[in-house]
């Protein structure tokens, strides 16, 4: 992210230690030690969150959004991270989220669709949406994506309400499938989910 966006600020999530990993939590603590080592001297402008019991990923995004400020958030997981040299148009992104043609815009995680996913996606080629090369996707993924900071508080205030523990992707997965299936074309624009496809590789994350 830093690489990708020099300037932005980050948030760092850090979840409570699950009860069942109790015997792990001094290595735990020593890994917040060095992440917040690094934060300091080496990465800047962070705001590390630090939450005391286990809340699971969505619960802490909730929070976590309580702190952003901008129009737009870049979520990545630790252990997704972004090609810091791939070249993605950050800018002409964002754009097609604040003008409303897109609510998410998903970095993709594999050169090409895999052929066992083409059918979440709704564009058998890349239409351009601002002059930029997206496909419209039926695909929820937390791998790497720039999505609408109001959009992301709505979803999971809706989906989420009672704080409920557990992956964001597991029950966004399904609903954004299931609204598709329901109302078809006006039920993916209730999502407007899109992936970036540039020619050449789409890949723009690994798994580390």
């Amino acid at each position: 992210v830093r690489a990708q966006l020099p300037d932005a600020e980050i948030i760092l999530m850090f979840d409570g230690v699950r009860p069942e990993h109790e015997a792990r939590r001094g290595d735990y603590e020593e890994y917040i030690r060095r992440a917040l080592w690094l934060a300091d001297h080496r990465w800047g402008n962070m705001l590390p969150l630090i939450n005391d019991q286990h809340l699971h990923q969505a619960v802490c995004t909730k929070r976590a959004l309580d702190h952003v400020r901008t129009p737009l958030i870049l979520f990545c997981e630790h252990d997704a991270p972004l090609y810091a040299d791939r070249d993605i148009p950050w800018n002409d992104l964002a754009e097609t989220i604040l003008a409303g043609d897109a609510n998410v815009c998903r970095l993709h995680h594999e050169a090409s669709v895999l052929e066992p996913h083409r059918h979440l996606m709704l564009d058998e080629a890349p239409q351009k949406v601002r002059g930029v090369p997206m496909m419209r996707t039926i695909q929820w993924s937390q791998r790497p994506h720039l999505a609408s900071t109001a959009f992301y508080r709505d979803l999971l205030d809706r989906w989420f309400p009672n704080d409920e523990p557990n992956f964001i992707e597991e029950i966004m997965h399904g609903r954004l499938i299931s609204a598709y299936q329901r109302d078809g074309d006006m039920g993916w624009l209730g999502w407007r989910t899109w992936m970036y496809a540039p020619d050449g590789t789409m890949q723009r994350s690994y798994h580390i």
